[in-house]
């Protein structure tokens, strides 16, 4: 191959099978866990260098994962107080959860994002200590 064609040939992406999070790509500076099939899971993103997870984004992760029934609600209960009537959250379930980088996680800061079924609209509900402290939504 040329060394253009070397140049922009795109690389494969790393993948890991790391002890907290299970099976991760990198791509793109981050890694992520994209579940390929319906009700299998939810997506996973971790903000970490080419070298993995750290220590202290396993350690989030695992006590988000073991508490994950509590934040849930926490974060339906947020949505319903910020959109009232307009959304039915009870309907709403994990769609994804973002770690954030070393100075985010020792702050104990993560993203908890829900969805309906269909994910028309994901609810992205910002925690900080164990407490939601923002909304916002993609549609």
């Amino acid at each position: 191959m040329s060394f253009f064609g070397d140049l922009f040939k795109k690389k494969p992406p790393v993948e890991v099978h790391d002890p907290a999070f299970g099976c991760l790509s990198f791509t793109n500076g981050m890694w992520s866990f994209i579940p390929t099939t319906p009700g299998t899971g939810f997506m996973i993103t971790v903000d970490a260098q080419e070298a993995g997870p750290t220590e202290g984004q396993r350690d989030l992760f695992q006590r988000i994962r073991s508490s994950l029934p509590k934040f849930e609600c926490q974060a339906r209960d947020f949505v319903q107080l910020r959109l009232g009537q307009t959304v039915d959250a009870t309907q709403l379930s994990v769609y994804s959860v973002a770690i954030g980088n070393d100075d985010e996680t020792a702050g104990q800061q993560f993203v908890l994002e829900l969805s309906d079924d269909d994910a028309t609209v994901v609810h992205r509900i910002r925690f900080r200590a164990g407490e939601p402290v923002d909304y916002g939504f993609d549609d």
